[in-house]
């Protein structure tokens, strides 16, 4: 651990060194751990973004045909949403000219939970478990979609909203192919259709009002995003006449969304300050007296409260908390590839708190310890 090097430096004062070498020694050692371990989340990224299928030859099939269904759709659609749906861009962001490798390319946990939970969902036929794949991602994307509008990151517009609309009818229409009208899938749909619905508003709520935002707000604002997703839980729990396995998987999923936003939005800052997009974190980096009066801090006003307090450190210990609740929910479960899917965040929010801690420490460290000599 990088807190263990820094801590055994300066124990030792350089041992048989001098004052002069040991000085030296400590001030490399900080800047370089520190700047290495800064680095290391991006590595991370492999892990948190792309899925490692169960090693069946019918789950890799799957997966394929769900790709294939995905563009065969797209392919179908007039010319500005087929542009539009096959653009990286359009999901994720990025790159203007990038294509979109379909579900392959999203996070894993956007559509490919029914994988992710396969020791569990496997025993649904091909057909009833790859309609249920279907709709879910259909439902996924045209959510992604949405808060890109919400957000004001939607372009162009008009085109993106249509998009919307062809990929929420799609995947409403393969639900009700698959579920009847009674079926008490419907009931889990319209109650994750609100959460929703009600997160999103609180993201606009947030936006349009800036003041002192609640731990209580981000979290319904993470639970409305991870809705969707929860959706084609549900429906595949229907599917397979387990109700009892929805609400683990259920409130698996809703700590890990809670956990993934705020790491994001402690990794953010800098970016959500300059673009105007208030979050939690940014409300506790900065006095409410000075949302209060109208004014925004600039990104070196809340650089300097952040080193001298510790409040990376402290949302970032709620990161790993969570997580662990996270695979506490499902425990018991037969899962491998949730739980090493979750824990990939677990080791990369360990990584950001090393680095957060060593900052702090240099920062309290380097009015006394002279830099190194040319």
């Amino acid at each position: 651990m990088i807190l263990d090097t820094l801590l055994i430096e300066v124990a030792s004062g350089g041992g048989a060194h001098s004052p002069e070498k040991s000085s030296k020694t400590f001030h490399y050692q900080c800047v370089y751990k520190t700047n290495h371990c800064l680095k290391t989340p991006n590595v991370r990224e492999a892990i948190l973004t792309r899925l490692r299928l169960p090693e069946e030859a019918r789950a890799i099939d799957l997966y394929e045909r769900l790709n294939r269904r995905y563009f065969q759709f797209a392919d179908q659609l007039p010319p500005l949403l087929r542009h539009l749906a096959h653009k990286r861009s359009t999901f994720l962001g990025g790159p203007e000219d990038e294509g979109f490798e379909g579900v392959s390319g999203l996070n894993p946990v956007l559509a490919s939970t029914p994988w992710l939970f396969w020791e569990t969902f496997c025993e649904l036929d091909d057909e009833r478990f790859l309609a249920i794949a279907e709709a879910g991602t259909m439902f996924v994307l045209a959510s992604i979609v949405l808060d890109h509008i919400v957000d004001g990151h939607a372009e162009p517009l008009k085109g993106t909203a249509l998009l919307h609309q062809a990929l929420y009818e799609h995947g409403i229409t393969v639900y009700r192919k698959t579920f009847p009208s009674s079926s008490s899938f419907w009931a889990n749909f319209n109650r994750l259709a609100s959460d929703h619905l009600a997160g999103l508003a609180k993201e606009l709520e947030a936006q349009s009002n800036v003041h002192r935002m609640h731990l209580e707000d981000m979290i319904q604002m993470a639970h409305g995003k991870v809705s969707p997703i929860v959706t084609t839980i549900a429906a595949l729990v229907e599917a397979l006449g387990r109700p009892e396995v929805l609400r683990p998987i259920e409130a698996s999923l809703k700590y890990i969304a809670v956990a993934s936003q705020m790491l994001d939005d402690v990794g953010d800052w800098e970016d959500d300050i300059n673009t105007g997009h208030f979050t939690y974190y940014l409300s506790c980096l900065m006095p409410s007296e000075v949302w209060e009066k109208g004014s925004e801090p600039s990104v070196d006003d809340l650089r300097s409260i952040l080193e001298a307090g510790w409040t990376d450190v402290e949302h970032l210990r709620w990161v790993v908390e969570w997580l662990d609740h996270s695979i506490e929910a499902v425990r018991g479960m037969d899962c491998p590839a949730w739980i090493e899917y979750v824990d990939g965040y677990r080791k990369r929010t360990d990584e950001n708190m090393t680095a957060a801690v060593a900052r702090h420490l240099m920062e309290k460290l380097r009015p006394i310890i002279p830099p190194p000599h040319a």
